[in-house]
């Protein structure tokens, strides 16, 4: 099912919501400040919101963020009870428990908070990128070399949300049928349904792929496909080579940085030799606004924000309730983050649609 945006949605670039997704995420990955993260998760949830209205294909999303919510509550628990360092102890379990046993500090219960903070972040995140941008715009931002690999991958995000819809619909049509699932003897219709439903689901997406040609690349000679995965994997191992020279031989800093160039080259030029066996048509461009120019403006801040507090002062991005329980704040770096609410502005400014009578 692609995710179109309806009516009233901000549609923008595939481009701009990549670049917008990337920043929020290593904005949330790199640091485990709650109050940074917390700012990127109230955004990143005010856009899951306005994505999802009046989006049929939004419940399915609703379940994972629900589970990872779920998830979330679990690690902060977990971690209290694996971790015993820190000053403010809450309680004590007997010492004689194995591996929970001992005080339960508050250090401890933060810094599994934390953790899951991101976790939450993050699904959001991911949850949000689903609904802005559908199926086949992710297939037409995949290289042509790894097409194959783009569209299993955009079958497989797709793969829970229907899931999902098809979980709630057999329930449905069971509750109107009087079957109720009080013991574990009541699961087999349930799930039995739910796997003939997929196979067919299956079943129709492989004959569709087949109808369209799916896999359809130009005959190679078997010397040119020898070639081709021998100058693959020599690129490959120069690569690993130069990183290696300018990780651990300082003296030869030079030699590596030519070898990992001069791989990195080579492993371009196969993959587009290889991508130009792929036939590929568009039927219509994507349109870039002076939206996406904001938008992607604002990312490009974050992350520039991002760049000067790791090469500056990385205690920006640091926070350990060992060390100190209040975590920083630089107004800063908080008023950059804020540059992720662009979409959700532009998106509250737009004219509302006059509902025809």
């Amino acid at each position: 099912m692609s995710a179109t945006p309806g009516e009233g949605h901000l549609v923008l670039h595939p481009i701009t919501w990549v670049a917008w997704t990337a920043a929020s995420a290593a904005a949330t990955m790199l640091t485990r400040n709650p109050m940074y993260i917390s700012l990127v998760l109230g955004i990143v949830a005010i856009q899951y919101r306005l994505a999802s209205l009046g989006r049929p294909e939004a419940s399915g999303w609703q379940a994972l963020v629900r589970l990872a919510l779920a998830l979330a509550l679990l690690i902060v628990p977990f971690n209290a009870l694996g971790s015993h360092a820190g000053r403010h102890i809450l309680f004590r379990l007997p010492p004689v428990w194995p591996v929970i046993g001992g005080p339960i500090t508050l250090e401890a219960v933060i810094w599994g908070a934390c953790g899951a903070l991101i976790l939450v972040t993050l699904i959001v995140l991911f949850a949000t990128f689903n609904l802005q941008i559908g199926r086949a715009q992710m297939l037409r931002l995949t290289p042509a070399f790894v097409y194959e690999a783009g569209l299993i991958i955009s079958i497989a995000l797709t793969f829970m949300p229907q899931l999902v819809l098809s979980a709630h619909e057999i329930r449905e049509a069971q509750l109107v049928r009087g079957h109720r699932m009080r013991r574990i003897r009541d699961l087999p219709p349930f799930l039995v349904s739910l796997l003939t439903t997929s196979l067919e689901r299956s079943f129709q997406l492989a004959e569709s792929l087949e109808a369209r040609g799916f896999g359809n690349v130009r005959e190679a000679r078997p010397q040119s496909e020898l070639l081709l995965k021998a100058l693959t994997l020599f690129g490959l191992a120069g690569t690993l080579s130069g990183f290696f020279v300018l990780t651990y031989l300082n003296s030869l800093r030079a030699a590596g940085t030519a070898i990992a160039l001069l791989s990195v080259a080579l492993l371009l030029g196969v993959f587009w030799a290889q991508g130009r066996r792929l036939r590929r048509t568009r039927y219509r461009h994507e349109r870039w606004t002076w939206q996406d120019s904001i938008v992607l403006s604002c990312a490009a801040v974050v992350v520039l924000a991002l760049i000067l507090a790791r090469a500056g002062d990385s205690t920006v991005l640091l926070y350990d309730p060992y060390y100190s329980l209040l975590p920083p704040f630089h107004p800063w770096f908080g008023t950059a983050l804020l540059a992720l609410v662009a979409p959700v502005v532009l998106r509250l400014s737009r004219p509302a649609h006059p509902i025809a009578h």
